[in-house]
């Protein structure tokens, strides 16, 4: 069998983005989570199962997916182009996490101990996205004033680049009203370690959480705890959160220098004033870099973090 030509190739994907277009919207469904080769999907509120076959291509959470229907049975037939798609470094290559996204929160707290590089790599992997970013400091009520403080100088950093910080302690419930806003009317990924109170946090802005969960494992017929996978949480019909498993990091080696150091836009600005291209910002002399974080002008754990992404690169 010959190869197809580009033209040929190009003609192909043509038609068929055409189709999906043409497509009437009750074929097309949103993907709540992934269960191997089957899926999740719902429309109008609706969930149901649906098995996905290799060739319609890779599927994540927040997908817009075309349905075939088979007697009962629904069958993805092709996913529609995306926007905005979260990835990240696994295996020996990047993978999509989810689609379709508008922004990202992340969640920390003072247990368990988070690091500034967790959220350097979250917000770096948000800019690659072309989506926003705020964080999410939780289980404030552990904290006393002077290690209020504290936390509140280490996230200098982030609210010096125009990064939203919100405070609360939601475990009792109440999200702060400014969080609300942010989340109103937007597709959220939800990012952090375990034990940050993601879970407090989508039952305070979900209360029907119990529900919907319940009604996953109907459809799936495997119990409550049917994934460890993402799952979308609708707020309401244009406001939804995608849960993700508890990391302790995010591979980004599929990044180049400069996405690098797009996403330190602090240290930027030094790097081109650098008298070498080939400056490695570690010991080099006459190094601008070095030079503002001596002088206090890049802060200590950025300037880390950044090194320690440059050398992961593959």
């Amino acid at each position: 069998m010959s190869r197809l030509s580009k033209q040929q190739q190009r003609r192909i994907v043509a038609q068929r983005e055409n189709r999906l277009a043409a497509q009437e919207a009750e074929n097309i469904a949103t993907v709540v989570c992934h269960l191997g080769y089957h899926l999740v999907l719902e429309r109008e509120g609706v969930l149901f199962a649906a098995d996905w076959r290799r060739q319609s291509g890779d599927v994540v959470c927040n997908d817009q997916v075309l349905v075939k229907w088979a007697g009962e049975r629904a069958v993805v037939e092709a996913v529609l182009p995306r926007h905005h798609v979260f990835c990240k470094w696994q295996g020996r290559g990047c993978k999509a996490v989810a689609a379709n996204l508008e922004q990202l929160l992340m969640v920390i707290a003072p247990e368990p101990v988070w690091q500034e590089s967790l959220v350097d790599r979250h917000l770096i992997a948000a800019q690659q996205a072309g989506i926003a970013t705020a964080i999410l400091v939780n289980k404030l009520d552990l904290l006393d004033e002077a290690e209020k403080a504290e936390l509140r100088q280490r996230l200098e950093p982030y609210v010096a680049l125009g990064v939203p910080v919100f405070y609360a302690s939601v475990a009792d419930g109440i999200v702060p009203p400014e969080l609300q806003q942010w989340l109103q009317g937007r597709q959220s990924i939800l990012c952090g370690q375990s034990g940050v109170g993601k879970s407090s946090l989508i039952r305070a802005l979900k209360p029907d959480v119990d529900v919907w969960v319940q009604a996953i494992s109907d459809v799936t017929g495997h119990g409550r705890h049917t994934t460890t996978n993402l799952r979308r949480y609708p707020l309401d019909e244009v406001s939804a959160l995608i849960d993700t498993p508890g990391v302790r990091g995010l591979g980004l080696s599929h990044l180049d220098h400069d996405e690098i150091l797009r996403g330190f836009p602090d240290i930027a600005e030094y790097v081109v004033q650098c008298r070498f291209a080939d400056c490695d910002h570690r010991t080099g002399v006459g190094c601008a870099v070095l030079a503002a974080l001596e002088q206090g002008d890049i802060y200590a754990a950025r300037y880390h973090s950044f090194l320690q992404l440059l050398d992961e690169r593959t």
